[in-house]
């Protein structure tokens, strides 16, 4: 049963009042309004804790208007914030300057600078890093001040009325309190040595509270506040009631002030206290909040089999995408069925983005408002003037071709400006200047740019082709001046902020950023840099910090989208928002045991028993907060929602809230399992790519080894690559080719081998002492790998491991060279370049000769026969590929080619005499985790000469089918496909 307003009496003291808040609260809350303003006829002040609610109370208030009242209490009751009450406090501009969150951190920054015992404590290996730590500190010494603020209110109070607010002595004054309050609380938190380290952390904090503590913190202007407006109640006559509504549980530090306030304005007026009795809502134990947990369990169970449950839906999806749309389809259903005002909470933050993408396709009939925070940082907008950030800070040298064109690539510059030229003349150019980049590898620095555009002009003249004209050179030229300016600047905050404002005119980026809906609001984050009359203005800075710090600033901003007319609107909002206001039907994302609840984690430097002891927000308080949340959202909605991920990303099963699954074994509550509608058609299935090729096509004459295990692992590979010659074009940020690694370590072998074989003759006891030839061939492998990789670290810092990891495998690679020439085989030679005519029939019965030729890794000879030789080629992969291969060996002949091509007799060839008959390959990333002496390196290819027999058939075969021009299939394994440059050609993913 709903409780009366109270009878509103002379009692200095506030008096109390309840309402269940459940669907009819607002209604209740508006009718007590209203019979306050007719008992005391004057306009009460509604002030709310939070601001969620106060569209909603302004409109119920207007519903419930009473008939005939007094034009003095005819007007709506002011009804506001409890922040925005501070806010409008009277005489506010004699308030000490209100400092931004930018001139907080700033001041963080003067203050490590100025103090060395400080910078000692308080460190940060990055500028966003260090940044971060300067929020966290500025939120700590917030805490601070919050907890000793209404321990010196009586003090604000007195430098209020001396019209003194002078920081030192307020600083002072502060200090002792926290002192006195957190020496308290830490001996009882923390003993022994535990102790000790968090009374030095406590220390520094405090000492550092003290430099930066002023009475512009916000809890202290707070007090301020407060004390004017009880300042400003005294003088009124009559003063204006005054109904508290605690929409939200204050913490214990809150509760203090806001019953201090309350009292003190009790002696002046009439005070309502209006709270929230939990008694019937509930719908768990710590919902109700009742000292008896077995009288509040019971009363929960009461209140759920009481309440309406039909309209309480529970949807299991096992995958994000399904949970996804399960969401938009659940929305789209409650909009066909005529609902206009619905909710989208957001526990499952990313499944709202997904869900609002799929809205979007609604078109404009539907207006989603997204309470989450939008950021900023993910707009267009916001994109095109990091672009330019990371253009500034590039090295002296200059930025690399990615960068700078990202940047003349954002939508909002303007070449037209930049130039001096008409639009039109513009059309192209920056597509131009990107092949140019791309087909020379100019990968970055100005010169090389330079170079590059010169180089495409003597091309174009040799192939009297159109010419790039000199306006590449002006567009890079006004890059790099103005690169140049950042790089001279002697950086302070004022200055930073002048020359990024002079480069927005000049870039054309201002006017169109100013066009934009993002763009205009980045514009008005960027205006928070403007301290030209703050006394941060000349803080010297690093450049690289305050880029740093213009990005936090950004990415902490919230992108408030435009409202607009629509048949339905849709609230994309966090629980807490959904405190006391009317939605239609709710739907609920996330509501899985791992994100419902949702906590926020303690702030840095305060653990949660230590912000239990400070009286500030704990993790059990939050926990309190949204079990009631969630009971008031059941309650007063009619229709809800609840969708979970019944299985996580990696596989593992996923149950819902602890909260309904309490539910689940209260009433007959079953999910139901997401069926997703399915739309039936005909889909017409593409056929398997073949080519076709054409009269004039010309025939290959030879073919190289890696040639023909493309034709055998797919012919169709074997047409783009080898016979149309069409090459993936390799962009700038591919990083490091990891094949440069295996040509590296191909090279450096055989220099060593060539370097062992002279040392030989030189020092013949190296041939002798098996000691100190292993110690010669490790130390010089070693030094010969720095060598031959210092090029490609210098170019690529990340080849550095590749080496490190090439490195660990020298002492099993000499192992197995040794084991190699106790068998009796000796190192011949490396890199040689062998091949054989291969003779064929062509479709018409003409015998033809195609050429088959190769580098073969290395070949070695029999120390006790002569005549035998053995071929090896290296692989840098695991032994394990290196198996694979033996197994499927026809299709991957390489070593059977270059054993063919030193067997013919016709050929001339360093092998020229000696006959292979051994071939094998050699994993250059064995496994040496068990022990250098176990590793297996090597894989022999088994039976050689009736593979040798069935490859030359086999091969002849193949060739004679190429020539025959027969049509050639796309068709290969996923292994083969996964890295195939033709594979965008082919389509095998549609296929």
């Amino acid at each position: 049963m709903p409780r009366p307003f109270p009878t509103i009496s002379d009692q200095k003291q506030p008096q109390a009042w309840a309402i269940t808040p459940n669907s009819q609260a607002l209604a209740q809350l508006a009718r007590g309004v209203w019979d306050c303003a007719v008992q005391t006829n004057q306009r009460p002040l509604v002030v709310l804790s939070t601001a969620g609610p106060l569209i909603g109370v302004r409109a119920i208030l207007e519903q419930n208007r009473p008939k005939d009242l007094l034009s003095s209490i005819a007007f709506l009751p002011q009804v506001i914030s409890f922040t925005d009450w501070l806010e409008a406090a009277p005489g506010a501009w004699k308030f000490p300057k209100k400092q931004s969150d930018l001139e907080r951190w700033l001041g963080v920054y003067a203050t490590l600078r100025k103090h060395k015992n400080l910078q000692a404590w308080f460190k940060a290996e990055t500028e966003s890093g260090a940044w971060g730590l300067a929020q966290a500190i500025v939120k700590a010494c917030d805490t601070l001040s919050t907890a000793v603020s209404s321990q010196v209110q009586k003090q604000i109070l007195g430098f209020i009325q001396k019209n003194q607010a002078e920081t030192s002595n307020l600083g002072e004054l502060c200090l002792s309190e926290a002192q006195a309050s957190l020496d308290s609380t830490v001996a009882k938190v923390y003993s022994g040595m535990a102790c000790k380290i968090v009374d030095q952390e406590t220390k520094v904090l405090l000492e550092f509270w003290r430099y930066t503590a002023s009475v512009s913190d916000p809890a202290f202007r707070n007090q301020f506040a407060i004390a004017t407006h009880l300042e400003a109640i005294k003088s009124a006559n009559p003063a204006r009631p005054l109904i508290w509504v605690e929409t939200a549980d204050p913490t214990p530090i809150d509760q203090e002030i806001i019953g201090a306030l309350l009292n003190e304005y009790a002696q002046y007026a009439p005070v309502i206290e209006v709270k929230m009795d939990w008694h019937d809502v509930g719908l768990w134990s710590e919902s109700i909040g009742a000292e008896d947990g077995d009288q509040a369990r019971t009363q929960a169970l009461e209140n759920v089999k009481r309440t309406q449950n039909k309209g309480w839906r529970l949807i299991a999806a096992k995958r994000f995408e399904e949970l996804a749309w399960a969401a938009a389809k659940t929305i789209e259903q409650h909009l066909i069925n005529g609902k206009t005002n619905l909710a989208l909470v957001a526990q499952d933050r990313l499944v709202a983005r997904r869900a609002r993408a799929l809205l979007s396709r609604l078109g404009p009939a539907l207006n989603i408002r997204d309470e989450t925070g939008w950021k900023l940082s993910t707009t267009r907008a916001a994109a095109a003037l990091n672009s330019w950030l990371e253009l500034i800070k590039a090295p002296k040298d200059g930025p690399s071709a990615k960068t700078l064109l990202e940047f003349l690539q954002n939508p909002f510059l303007d070449l037209g400006k930049i130039l001096n030229r008409d639009a039109e003349a513009c059309i192209g150019l920056i597509a131009g200047l990107e092949d140019i980049l791309v087909g020379s590898k100019a990968e970055s620095g100005w010169k090389t740019f330079h170079i590059a555009i010169e180089g495409a002009q003597v091309n174009a003249a040799k192939n009297a082709s159109a010419m790039p004209g000199t306006v590449l050179f002006e567009l890079l030229q006004f890059a790099r001046e103005r690169h140049h300016e950042w790089l001279t600047l002697q950086v302070d905050c004022n200055k930073a902020y002048q020359l990024l404002q002079v480069n927005l005119q000049a870039t054309g980026m201002a006017q169109s950023l100013e066009k934009d809906s993002a763009g205009k609001q980045l514009l008005e984050v960027l205006k928070t840099f403007d301290l030209s009359k703050t006394q941060y203005q000349q803080t010297s800075v690093r450049l690289s910090e305050w880029l740093s710090l213009l990005k936090t600033v950004i990415e902490g901003a919230s992108y408030q989208e435009a409202g607009k007319e629509a048949k339905a609107t849709l609230s994309i909002l966090p629980l807490s928002s959904t405190r006391m206001r009317d939605f239609e039907a709710v739907v609920v994302v996330g509501c899985d045991e791992q994100q419902l609840p949702a906590y926020s984690e303690p702030p840095l430097f305060f653990s949660d028993a230590l912000n239990q002891l400070l009286k500030t927000s704990t993790i059990a308080m939050q926990f309190v907060q949204q079990s009631r949340d969630l009971s008031q959202l059941l309650v007063s909605c009619p229709s809800v929602d609840l969708l979970w991920q019944s299985k996580s990303n990696n596989g593992e099963p996923l149950r819902p809230s602890a909260w309904i699954q309490r539910l689940q074994n209260q009433v007959e509550w079953e999910a139901i399992p997401v069926q997703l509608k399915k739309r039936a058609f005909e889909a017409t299935p593409m056929v398997m790519t073949v080519a076709h090729f054409e009269e004039d096509l010309p025939m290959p004459l030879s073919m190289s080894p890696s040639a023909y295990k493309a034709l055998r692992d797919c012919p169709y590979r074997y047409y783009v690559r080898s016979l149309l010659s069409l090459r993936k074009n390799k962009e700038f940020d591919e990083g490091f080719d990891a094949s440069l690694a295996g040509q590296t370590l191909h090279k450096l072998l055989k220099r060593f081998y060539h370097a062992l074989k002279t040392h030989e003759l030189t020092n013949p006891s190296l041939k002798t002492d098996e000691d100190q030839r292993r110690a010669w061939m490790e130390q010089s492998l070693n030094d010969y790998s720095e060598q031959e990789f210092a090029a490609l670290i210098e170019g690529d810092a990340r080849v550095m491991g590749t080496l490190r990891d090439w490195q660990k495998q020298i002492p099993s690679f000499i192992d197995w060279q040794l084991q190699r020439e106790q068998a009796g085989w000796e190192y011949f030679d490396g890199e040689v370049k062998v091949g054989f005519n291969l003779p064929f029939q062509d479709a018409d019965g003409n015998i033809k000769m195609i050429r088959i030729e190769g580098y073969a890794d290395r070949y070695d000879v029999n120390v006790d026969n002569s005549k035998i030789a053995s071929v090896i080629d290296y692989k840098n992969q695991r032994f394990e590929k290196v198996k694979a291969r033996a197994e499927h060996i026809l299709d991957d002949p390489q070593l059977l080619i270059y054993a063919k091509a030193a067997n013919e007799e016709q050929e001339s060839n360093k092998l020229t005499g000696y006959q292979v008959q051994q071939a094998e390959w050699v994993a250059l990333k064995a496994d040496i985790s068990k022990g250098e002496q176990k590793a297996v390196r090597s894989q022999e290819v088994a039976d050689m000469p009736a593979i040798m027999r069935q490859f030359t058939v086999q091969m002849t075969e193949d060739v004679e089918q190429l020539w025959a021009k027969k049509p050639m299939q796309a068709f290969a394994p996923e292994g083969i496909c996964q890295y195939c440059e033709a594979r965008g050609i082919c389509r095998k993913g549609i296929w």
